[in-house]
């Protein structure tokens, strides 16, 4: 099977991933939890933000996404040190959590499944070590409302799993491309939206938020920050944003830079 993985990555750049019905329930539940909170009026919906954390409502040119990052409390220590990004999801309901919730938990599992698959299939001495990484990752999800027609999906990040249409698409990313000196290119993805009931969820199964990262593939050049690829990320995509705005305003990214600093000694 691990072999099998590598070889459709490298052949179509991506895998199709078939669903149990458990499953397919917790993707159904949560395709229609996503469709009811888009239905509401923008007032509602935009009241679903938060200054601390990139997780929230978001629209730009007709697409509408709400992003799940790492649901971290205020009592946490990282909010109390002002950690980037750091900090609690706004969530519309307890509802729209546990639903959400429910499926990202379900992905994530099958991340951790495939990443164990990958670190065989690439025949690497110890192959647990992408799944090491991935360990208590910083995985995030777009459930995103997009405008009929066709849209590029972000390809970011370590590994993609795309849910559309009822259907599960496993696709390396482009810290993958990067951590396998690029062995498995990072591959593009569009989704093709009919009507605007259509619902797109993105999961992204990533390293942990602190740790810095070195190719697994000789040779092992350069090193990625994975807390400061984030940030720069999303504040690059979101420049106008609260949370761009407190990062620059407490020079959090200095919290950034030592973080950074500290992780590449053991890199």
């Amino acid at each position: 099977m691990a072999d099998e993985l590598i070889n459709a990555w490298l052949a179509d750049g991506m895998v199709r991933i078939a669903c149990d019905r458990w499953q397919a329930r917790k993707l159904e539940d949560a395709v229609a939890m996503g469709k009811r909170y888009f239905e509401q009026p923008v007032h509602l919906k935009s009241r679903c933000l938060s200054d601390l954390s990139y997780s929230g409502y978001s629209t730009a040119a007709g697409a509408e996404t709400f992003t799940i990052c790492r649901d971290i409390q205020r009592e946490d220590v990282r909010v109390g040190a002002q950690w980037p990004c750091h900090g609690p999801v706004p969530w519309p309901s307890t509802e729209y959590r546990r639903t959400m919730r429910l499926l990202t938990d379900e992905l994530g599992r099958i991340g951790e499944r495939l990443m164990h698959l990958i670190g065989v299939g690439l025949r690497l001495p110890d192959f647990e070590v992408l799944a090491a990484l991935s360990d208590d990752g910083w995985h995030h999800a777009f459930v995103q409302r997009l405008p009929s027609g066709t849209h590029e999906l972000s390809s970011h990040g370590l590994l993609m799993i795309t849910v559309e249409n009822g259907t599960l698409t496993a696709t390396p990313g482009e810290l993958m491309e990067f951590m396998t000196n690029g062995y498995l290119g990072m591959t593009p993805l569009e989704a093709q939206v009919n009507t605007s009931s259509e619902l797109v969820l993105s999961y992204f199964h990533e390293p942990a938020f602190e740790l810095g990262l070195r190719p697994v593939l000789e040779p092992a050049h350069g090193y990625v920050h994975y807390g400061t690829y984030f940030t720069d990320l999303f504040m690059r995509r979101h420049p106008e944003r609260r949370t761009t705005q407190r990062i620059k305003a407490e020079d959090r990214l200095a919290v950034l830079a030592s973080l950074s600093k500290r992780a590449s000694v053991g890199a």
